[in-house]
């Protein structure tokens, strides 16, 4: 079972800053081909949304971690 993560590394006040964040919907993917493929259209999202605001970053890292089912 695989849950999507993302960090995300900003400018703050001139010092690069990151911040790792888990799936805040909770979702568990069976499959990693279906974990990543989320994780590409996430990806995408967050770098339009970053464009359309004219917000600059410095890394963006949204992919799959493994799940023990015991989680």
């Amino acid at each position: 079972m695989y849950k999507l993560f993302m960090t995300m590394c900003v400018l703050v006040n001139g010092a690069v800053e990151c911040t790792d964040y888990n799936d805040s919907d909770q979702v568990i993917y069976q499959q990693l081909a279906k974990c990543e493929q989320m994780a590409e259209y996430r990806f995408y999202a967050m770098t339009e949304v970053f464009a359309r605001y004219q917000q600059p970053y410095e890394k963006l890292v949204i992919g799959c971690n493994k799940e023990d089912k015991d989680s």
